[in-house]
């Protein structure tokens, strides 16, 4: 496994302390890191260190780590979120089974006195606590990952017992009891099993080691649903892309397993990337079936209203449909007094504008959306354009 974080994962050698815990129960785990200390996880998306680690071999599982105070932060104030979804998109370009895990770190011991005016939650530990569980519970989430909750575990631990020292004399960074509570919360998350067995207690007492080896697996265990321990990584059978026309779309999945797409008019295909074509306006299904390479089998209904036309205004006008900022569709070359119509993957219309002029920016949801303009003499244009 591939640790990618900053100083909470360096200090005390969380990734060996948790390969020393799984090597006593009889479990063996081979463990890389790249954490240059106060790194984000937007930094490391670019971090050409960090790129190579992640395309060094093909992980079973690689930890994610956001700056320490930017993790409890609204997303729309950081780069937290994109950052995560960047670095999601590399792991699973490397090897489509591996399994992205977020490392819910903790709320610092007397809050964080540097974001307190702006963020009145940040003034205190709870408040800092619960923003970075929220957090990393959503980025699990939204990137089909696991959480590993360091973060609840430690909050159990200061409520139950405080006088157990998890911090470092600075008030952020963990004492060996609180790497050690880390190390246990991983190995509880990666193999779901409890590690109150384990016989390996690092520089603590045994009866301190035995305590937090308890909470961890109490808090992994007890709520897998929440930490989203049920979701088989790499088996969305969801679009990735898709190409529209006047009577036919493509559609477009990247992964390397089987393929099985069902039309409702009789038409299938088990390509990666089928095209369907259209004689007659209608809505149409088209079931995808994916059997990805980890052993794991996803399938989505695709629903598609495909009305007919022609698309004689490409050849006349060069309309350009993207997504250069996050959570922004622009269009380029429209003509004035033609309608967009936006829709989600499966054909759901999400929004309709009116264009009055030839250059527009509209603010959308991120994902896949299949866009079609047409003007007053029902002339059509269409495509598909991916917004962050």
């Amino acid at each position: 496994m591939l640790f990618i974080g900053n100083s909470y994962t360096y200090v005390n050698d969380l990734p060996n302390t948790l390969r020393q815990l799984a090597l006593s129960l009889d479990d063996t785990m081979t463990v890389a890191s790249s954490a240059p200390g106060g790194y984000t996880l937007f930094q490391h998306s670019t971090y050409a260190p960090t790129i190579a680690a992640i395309e060094s071999q093909d992980w079973d599982f690689v930890v994610l780590q956001e700056q320490s105070q930017l993790g409890a932060l609204p997303f729309d104030v950081t780069t937290t979120e994109l950052g995560a979804s960047a670095l999601v998109q590399r792991i699973e370009d490397n090897h489509e089974c591996t399994y992205p895990v977020f490392y819910m770190t903790w709320g610092r011991q007397d809050g964080d006195a540097q974001n307190c005016a702006s963020f009145p939650f940040m003034c205190t530990y709870d408040g800092m606590q619960q923003g970075l569980r929220t957090n990393y519970i959503a980025l699990a989430e939204w990137n089909d990952s696991y959480t590993a909750p360091v973060g609840a575990a430690w909050k159990a631990v200061r409520d139950a017992h405080p006088t157990i020292s998890l911090y470092d004399a600075d008030g952020s960074h963990p004492s060996p009891a609180g790497t050690y509570l880390a190390a246990c919360v991983f190995y509880c998350t990666l193999y779901q099993e409890s590690c109150a067995g384990a016989t390996f207690n690092g520089s603590i007492d045994a009866g301190t080691a035995a305590i937090l080896r308890s909470i961890a697996s109490s808090t992994v265990l007890d709520e897998p649903l929440t930490w989203n321990l049920d979701v088989p990584n790499g088996t969305s059978a969801l679009l990735d892309g898709a190409s529209v026309g006047w009577n036919w779309i493509t559609l477009i999945h990247n992964g390397e397993g089987e393929h099985l797409w069902v039309c409702s008019d009789g038409q299938t295909s088990t390509s990666s990337t089928p095209t369907f074509t259209f004689d007659e306006s209608a809505t149409y299904i088209i079931t995808h079936t994916y059997n990805d390479p980890c052993g794991n089998t996803d399938t989505v209904t695709l629903t598609f209203n495909i009305v007919l036309g022609v698309d004689e205004l490409a050849a006349a006008t060069q309309t350009k449909v993207f997504s250069g900022l996050p959570g922004v569709i622009e269009i380029q070359g429209a003509r004035g007094g033609e309608t967009l119509t936006l829709c989600d993957a499966q054909g759901r219309v999400l929004q309709q504008e009116r264009l009055t002029g030839t250059m527009h920016r509209f603010i959308c949801g991120a994902g896949l959306h299949l866009w079609r303009i047409s003007d007053e003499h029902g002339n059509l244009r269409s495509g598909a354009v991916v917004v962050r």
